[in-house]
């Protein structure tokens, strides 16, 4: 009995081809970096609006990225190091992201905070607006690749 392919459930098999998962496809992992900005961006707001009280709080923002130029640098391959000569070199990608924090143009008040609740609540509305859209992309990605792998072959 054969093997099932490796890659878990969400993997798409070819018949010349190893398994290959969704995350290695170019659409979802731009969709997958975007949804990591905006939770990182939801944990410096949640921040910002827990300190709105502290003398001194200079508010934050993250610097939305080009994701573009993160998207064709994560499909970029590096070399993976080896402690070993006999070791088969491979090729990875670099999939850490690093997002940019950046204080906000918010002019401080009289403590020096310049924590402003209503401009928080609009960002940190914002961000679940685009989250639930990233999420709604998502389904409608894999809605496809389910029509796809299900049409028989002509």
């Amino acid at each position: 009995m054969a093997e099932p392919p490796k890659g878990g459930a969400d993997a798409v098999v070819g018949k010349d081809q190893g398994a290959m998962t969704v995350s290695d496809m170019s659409y979802f992992k731009a969709l997958n970096t975007r949804m990591t900005w905006l939770t990182a961006r939801q944990q410096v707001l949640a921040e910002n609006v827990a300190n709105a009280n502290t003398p001194g709080f200079l508010s934050k923002d993250l610097a939305e990225p080009n994701f573009r130029d993160l998207l064709r640098k994560s499909l970029a391959p590096v070399a993976l190091s080896h402690t070993s000569e006999r070791h088969i070199q491979g090729i990875g990608n670099t999939s850490a992201v690093k997002f940019k924090v950046e204080n906000s143009d918010e002019p401080p008040d009289k403590s020096g905070n310049s924590v402003t609740l209503e401009a928080e609540m609009m960002k940190v509305s914002q961000s679940v607006a685009d989250h639930v859209l990233m999420s709604n992309l998502y389904k409608k990605g894999m809605g496809l690749l389910r029509i796809a792998l299900s049409r028989p072959s002509r």
